[in-house]
C-alpha cells in the first residue's frame, strides 16, 4: 500500500463508513413510515450500504497488508542463505561500500524512497533501533535508487538519518533478492553476523517489530 499510509487508509475507511451509515440513517428518518419511500430513496439506501462497505473493506484489505507485512511473513526461499552481493555509496561522502563490509555485525538491511510514504513512517523508528543497539553491534543500512542529491536534500530538511545512509551507484540495477524492492517499499532484511539472511519482509514495520526480529541475533 504505497500510495497511502496505514493510517491514511484506516482515515479514509472511516470516512466511507461515516458516508455510508450517515445517508442510510437520513434516509431512513425523513420517511413518515421510517423506511424508504419510492425508487429515488431505496436508490440512495443502496449507494449508502455499498459505500458503507466499501469502507469495511478498506479496513480488511489494511489489516491484510498489516500482516502480510509483518516479519516472517516473506518468501522464506533465500532464508538461510548467504546474503548476495550489493554494492552502494554513502549519502554523506559518497564513500563506496559493500553490503560484505559490514559483516560481524546484525545488520538491518532497509530499501526504501523519498516518495514512499510507508517508509517514512519508519524512518524514525530504524533511527531509534541504530541508537539503542548500535553499541550492541546492530548496523542499520537505508539504501535508496535516488539521485544523491535527492537523499541530502531529504535528510536536511525532512529526516536526519542515523542510519549508514547509502544510495545504488548510478547505472547499477538492484540484484536478487533486493529486486523484490521494485514492486514493493519498503523492504527489509535482517542479516546475522556470519553475513547470513535470517529474515525479510515487505512493507512498514514499527520499533518493537524489528527489535523481535534482530534481538535473537545480538
Amino acid at each position: 500500500m504505497n500510495g497511502l499510509s496505514l493510517t491514511g487508509m484506516y482515515v479514509l475507511a472511516a470516512l466511507l463508513i461515516g458516508v455510508g451509515l450517515g445517508m442510510s440513517y437520513f434516509i431512513v428518518r425523513s420517511g413518515s413510515s421510517r423506511r424508504p419511500e419510492g425508487g429515488l430513496e431505496w436508490s440512495v439506501l443502496v449507494l449508502s450500504f455499498l459505500v458503507a462497505l466499501m469502507g469495511a473493506g478498506f479496513i480488511t484489505l489494511t489489516l491484510v497488508g498489516e500482516v502480510t507485512s509483518s516479519p516472517g511473513h516473506e518468501s522464506r526461499t533465500v532464508v538461510g542463505e548467504p546474503a548476495p552481493p550489493l554494492h552502494l555509496r554513502l549519502v554523506e561522502t559518497n564513500k563506496e561500500k559493500r553490503l560484505s563490509n559490514y559483516k560481524g555485525k546484525v545488520v538491518i538491511l532497509n530499501l526504501w524512497a523519498t516518495w514512499c510514504p510507508p517508509c517514512l513512517e519508519e524512518l524514525p523508528e530504524l533511527n531509534r533501533l541504530q541508537e539503542r543497539y548500535g553499541p550492541d553491534g546492530l548496523v542499520v543500512v537505508t539504501i535508496s535508487d535516488e539521485r544523491r542529491e535527492t537523499l541530502q536534500r531529504f535528510e536536511r530538511e525532512k529526516v536526519n538519518l542515523q542510519t549508514v545512509s547509502g544510495y545504488l551507484p548510478p547505472g547499477q540495477s538492484w540484484p536478487a533478492p533486493y529486486d523484490k524492492v521494485r514492486s514493493s517499499r519498503p523492504m527489509s532484511f535482517i542479516i546475522d553476523r556470519d553475513g547470513r539472511i535470517q529474515n525479510l519482509w515487505r512493507g512498514a514495520a514499527d520499533f518493537s517489530q524489528f527489535e523481535r526480529a534482530v534481538m535473537p541475533y545480538l
